[in-house]
């Protein structure tokens, strides 16, 4: 069965609502915190008090705000201003689940498909990095996705970010399995990127002066259009195999593609089109192949952990 674009406004929607959701979480655990904070500073401004009280004010006080982004459903250390902006805690996972569907559909056992855990795949600037889904046969590679978001209101510091994290995701596994890896083909690498549709996002932006001469294609345009080059590229310079960018207001499933180069058509055809390929080298087959210890793996003839191309 075909993954439509009725799907991934379905998919969208929910991300929404659970983004929504995490943020109400968020809001009611810093409403929490600001109370204790403010009976810690009574106790600790309380002559009376005992010393006991006063070191478990002052404990609470530094220790809550730690545990504030996990309380809400975010991963530890992923930005939290914009109230999960990024890939915070289970947002994606109904797209996740919706882009894991066209490997079930092609016959990929569960065990196949990561989308809680074993997400890890080697870099070379890094041990590891984790991605959002991760398909595999055995021990190759068959696809790993990335997915971010970007919305108000600092679009401009996270939009520089989602792109160094794109561009240094995709070049450090790149540089790894080369360098790891030489006899397998490239990993095939997609990437989702959903922009929040307002009228912030959809005003062009000033390009800074610069003693440098800037390409042209960035002026004038807005946050959703950066979007759109931004995109476009990644997949022009084969950083990524499929790309798809989309905008949708927030709490709508309704979504536009301000490139078909990069739209979600063009994003299932790529999907669609390493399934085939690597079907006609029987993949996937009636037998996962077995997985050797690592330890044996790094000395084995060849080092293999991609399909051969």
């Amino acid at each position: 069965m075909a993954v439509s674009h009725l799907d991934l406004e379905g998919a969208i929607s929910a991300y929404w609502r659970i983004k929504e959701e995490q943020a109400a979480k968020a809001r009611a655990k810093k409403i929490a915190k600001m109370e204790k904070d403010k009976k810690a500073a009574e106790i600790l401004g309380n002559p009376g008090a005992s010393a006991d009280a006063k070191d478990l004010a002052i404990r609470v006080a530094a220790t809550e705000g730690d545990s504030d982004a996990v309380a809400a459903g975010a991963d530890p250390g992923e930005e939290t201003g914009t109230e999960g902006s990024v890939r915070g805690g289970k947002q994606f996972d109904p797209i996740v689940n919706l882009i894991a569907r066209f490997f079930r559909d092609a016959g990929y056992p569960e065990s196949c498909i990561q989308t809680a855990s074993q997400l890890e795949l080697p870099g070379s600037y890094r041990p590891q990095k984790k991605w959002d889904l991760v398909v595999n046969w055995g021990e190759s590679l068959v696809a790993a996705f990335e997915l971010k978001a970007l919305g108000g209101p600092s679009y401009g510091n996270n939009f520089n970010n989602r792109v160094e994290e794109a561009v240094g995701s995709a070049t450090d596994v790149r540089r790894a399995f080369s360098k790891i890896y030489p006899k397998s083909e490239k990993p095939w690498l997609g990437y989702l990127f959903i922009m929040q549709d307002d009228e912030d996002s959809r005003r062009p932006v000033r390009i800074a002066k610069s003693p440098i001469l800037v390409d042209d294609a960035w002026r004038g345009k807005s946050y959703q259009g950066r979007g759109g080059i931004f995109c476009e590229r990644l997949l022009e310079d084969e950083l990524y195999d499929g790309v798809c960018y989309v905008t949708a207001p927030m709490g709508s499933g309704n979504f536009s593609e301000p490139s078909t180069t990069v739209g979600w058509d063009a994003f299932s055809k790529a999907i669609a089109g390493r399934i085939s390929a690597l079907k006609k080298q029987g993949i996937p087959g009636p037998k996962i192949p077995g997985q050797s210890t690592r330890a044996a793996s790094s000395t084995a003839s060849g080092r293999e952990a991609g399909i051969h191309g």
